[in-house]
């Protein structure tokens, strides 16, 4: 678990900014701040640009220079001023009025509760249950029409939540560090530790059968359980045990002022320590210690 507090390198810097662009602005924010030796500059002669002043420096010199003029508490001021000129960060302060039209969009649509028609890439399970009913081929292809748009719609509600999620977490503190991209592996630094943002639509499958009908008080009393769950069937091809932050619905059909409220209420400042067992297929059972945060979503 790699700080960023007193040293930070290229390939974090790169996961940080996400492209030379921000790169750019990065170190335009920073030259305010402090003195920035290496910078090189030309004036553009050309076009509606024509007289400005724009840094001129390769794209390997400028990430050479953000790691050796890093200052964790000055950087983390600039880039949390980036974060908030992002659209991520523009959806999830919007969250609450384009939640309010998409599930007016949902009942206008008669798709009854919200939840996933079927489970996130078995749509091969689900069309062959479907084809296995004894009904004509009309009333299948509906039933499979009306899953599909089902599918989309909760994939875009989920988007928007995710987004107001991500910046609910980051307005909880001025020690959050949020990454301008996409990186895969990382969303957030906290108090300078690297955590992955990952949300989980369930405790797993595994957690509900092991507890079964009491598995939502369970859970509720017992995020570091459903940690560890998530962790130990996790899929082995993305496996990996760094601090995660959990983001895990126990009821899906929940509201946006729900979810503010829930993550208004949590600690990120005292991440829980858990451990697994990992049954991998060519090394066998393994033990893992890391750390993480969990939010539980329920209503």
């Amino acid at each position: 678990m790699e700080s960023i507090k007193f040293k930070i390198s290229i390939d974090l810097a790169k996961k940080i900014l996400g492209n030379i662009e921000n790169a750019k602005n990065y170190i335009l924010e920073l030259k305010k701040e402090k003195n920035v030796p290496g910078l090189k500059f030309k004036t553009i002669s050309r076009g509606p640009r024509k007289g400005v002043n724009v840094l001129s420096n390769s794209s390997q010199e400028l990430w050479k220079i953000i790691v050796n003029t890093w200052d964790y508490e000055i950087s983390k001021k600039i880039i949390r001023k980036l974060f908030k000129q992002t659209e991520k960060y523009r959806n999830g302060k919007d969250a609450d009025s384009a939640m309010k039209v998409l599930l007016e969009e949902w009942r206008a649509l008669g798709l009854g509760e919200i939840g996933w028609p079927f489970s996130q890439g078995k749509f091969d399970d689900f069309v062959q249950r479907i084809n296995s009913e004894s009904v004509n081929g009309g009333i299948k292809d509906e039933k499979v029409k009306a899953a599909a748009v089902k599918y989309r719609r909760i994939k875009e509600i989920n988007t928007l939540r995710n987004d107001f999620i991500e910046t609910l977490i980051f307005e909880k503190s001025e020690d959050i560090l949020p990454t301008l991209s996409h990186s895969k592996g990382l969303d957030f630094f906290i108090n300078g530790i690297p955590f992955d943002q990952k949300v989980a639509k369930s405790p797993t499958g595994e957690f509900k059968k092991d507890f079964q009908e009491d598995w939502r008080n369970k859970a509720i009393e017992n995020p570091n359980i459903v940690a560890q769950y998530l962790y130990q069937y996790q899929d082995e091809g993305r496996f990996d045990a760094n601090p995660r932050l959990l983001v895990v619905y126990i009821d899906e059909d929940i509201s946006i002022e729900r979810i503010k409220e829930i993550i208004d209420s949590i600690n990120l400042s005292e991440p829980i320590q858990i451990s697994f067992v990992y049954d991998h297929e060519k090394f066998g059972r393994k033990k893992y210690t890391t750390i993480c945060f969990v939010i539980l979503l329920h209503i």
